[in-house]
């Protein structure tokens, strides 16, 4: 190699393709011959094999659909609030390698990647374990090969700002015709099942043209408020029913389900806490505006549930009460001098909008919601955006119309 190197044999070097005895020979020459070292180092195709090599062990793009590492180690340092601790655990059920991550995180085992000067001695690891895989008889040209790499890297990763890239200067402006109109930037975008969901800085919304302009005009409301609309009723049930809907203790007779809600089922199903050395129960429905007019009563119950034996009218508001019966007496649950428990039956016109919603917008977690909730119906309205903060990770704005919808709890 009495000239200097050529691009063949430089294409050659770069795809791993010479010689033991060439790579020696080529390792002589740049030893002497500054000018192909110059060549070598500063070739643009070799730059863009480094930068593709960096870009590897460096955090790729894929990684945005992973868990980051500030909310793996605040979920095993448990300093995740009731929503983000609800993802990551659903998440980490599904993704084996954000599971492995969070387990090595919880055991102080996690090493740090982020320190550009531990960049060396990574690489320098990459080479002995790519070393350990060559033959004895070939070893020592591949040490060659990648010691010169190795050097390539270094002086790139340290060079940095200082390398001077070739540019090309652009021939002077023309008049260029008139452009479109820009688009207006996207404020924010949702993963809303099968679809994505935009909305844009002039209020334009994308991902949503199958609905109605007042379904439409009611999930940009709930965007740019970051809240979930609820009706006026089911306010006055919650307040009316609050010292009923807390979380007794385990050994407390109290009602459970349903407590200052508005449910679909005009059947419902009522729950209650058993009472210790109940011989049996029973439950009684009344209407607070016919008088108390006593609308249904269940038979003697050995069980903590009943589901209503006669069709309640949509559209009203019920009272119930669960009578405890022991050898020493009854026990009521609530007591005769506690708030009332309180439901409401929906509507029938409401009830056939919930029912066509789910047809036309089957899988739309965000649409569903919503409509769930402006009906009243909030535990079917959590599940929806539930799903939909599972699809939106990284979305605050899922995130606090869940907690919004939550909040009417306490």
């Amino acid at each position: 190699m009495k000239d200097h190197l050529s691009t063949q044999l430089l294409e050659r070097f770069r795809e791993r393709r010479l010689e033991p005895q060439e790579l020696l020979a080529l390792d002589d020459h740049l030893a002497a011959c500054a000018a192909c070292r110059e060549m070598l180092r500063e070739t643009r195709p070799l730059s863009a094999s480094l930068l593709a090599l960096r870009a590897s062990i460096e955090n790729d793009e894929s990684a945005l659909d992973h868990l980051r590492e500030d909310q793996l180690m605040a979920y095993a340092a448990g300093k995740l609030d009731e929503v983000d601790r609800e993802l990551a655990e659903s998440h980490l059920e599904s993704c084996a390698a954000c599971a492995a991550q969070s387990q090595k995180l919880s055991v102080g085992q996690r090493a740090d990647i982020s320190d550009q000067a531990s960049k060396p001695a990574l690489w320098a690891r990459l080479v002995a374990e790519r070393l350990s895989s060559v033959r004895p008889a070939l070893r020592i040209a591949a040490a060659v090969a990648m010691a010169l790499l190795v050097i390539a890297v270094v002086l790139w990763l340290r060079s940095g700002t200082e390398r001077q890239e070739i540019v090309e200067h652009p021939p002077a402006p023309q008049p260029s015709p008139p452009q479109p109109e820009t688009p207006a930037s996207i404020l924010l975008a949702l993963n809303d099942g099968p679809k994505q969901i935009t909305l844009d800085a002039q209020g334009k919304l994308t991902g949503l043209e199958s609905l109605s302009p007042a379904d439409q005009q009611s999930v940009r409301t709930a965007l740019t408020t970051e809240k979930v609309f609820k009706p006026a009723t089911l306010r006055e049930l919650i307040d009316s029913s609050a010292p009923s809907m807390g979380r007794p203790d385990a050994s407390t007779f109290a009602l459970l389900y349903p407590i200052g809600k508005i449910i679909a089922s005009n059947r419902p199903t009522l729950r209650w806490r058993p009472l210790d050395g109940a011989i049996s129960y029973q439950v009684t429905i009344t209407d607070p505006k016919d008088g108390y007019k006593e609308i249904a009563t269940s038979p003697d119950l050995q069980n903590t549930k009943w589901t209503v034996d006669r069709k309640l009218e949509r559209g009203r508001i019920y009272n119930w009460q669960a009578t405890a019966r022991t050898e020493s007496g009854e026990e009521k649950a609530p007591a005769a001098d506690a708030p009332e428990a309180k439901f409401k039956v929906l509507e029938r016109a409401k009830l056939n909008e919930i029912a066509r919603a789910k047809k036309d917008y089957a899988g739309r977690h965000l649409v569903l919601g919503l409509i769930y909730a402006q009906a009243g119906l909030i535990d079917e309205a959590e599940r929806e955006f539930k799903s939909l903060v599972r699809d939106n990770p990284q979305s605050a704005v899922a995130k606090n119309l869940l907690r919004d919808l939550r909040a009417h709890r306490r």
